[in-house]
């Protein structure tokens, strides 16, 4: 599988979260493609990866925008799926 290559990400301001570029609402289209990535996204956050960084490489291999991505892992949270974070 070939490497993604991603621009630099910007530093966000202390206690501030990531900046993403609002791309819309968040679709059943988007959630489909993105809804297989939980397990990984989950896993990743519990091993202490950065944010950011998960969102946009999820977002580059699921063919979706990185605030989709976010967009959705919020959407779960605020759901109350069972989550090993909470």
């Amino acid at each position: 599988m070939s490497e993604f290559k991603l621009q630099p990400l910007k530093k966000s301001k202390k206690g501030r979260g990531p900046v993403f570029t609002d791309t819309g609402p968040l679709t059943k289209r988007i959630v489909k493609q993105v809804e297989s990535y939980l397990p990984i996204i989950l896993a990743r956050f519990q091993a202490g990866q950065d944010f950011e960084k998960v969102v946009r490489e999820i977002a580059s291999h699921a063919g979706v925008e990185p605030d989709m991505v976010a967009k959705y892992v919020q959407a779960v949270i605020k759901a109350g799926a069972p989550s090993p974070l909470l």
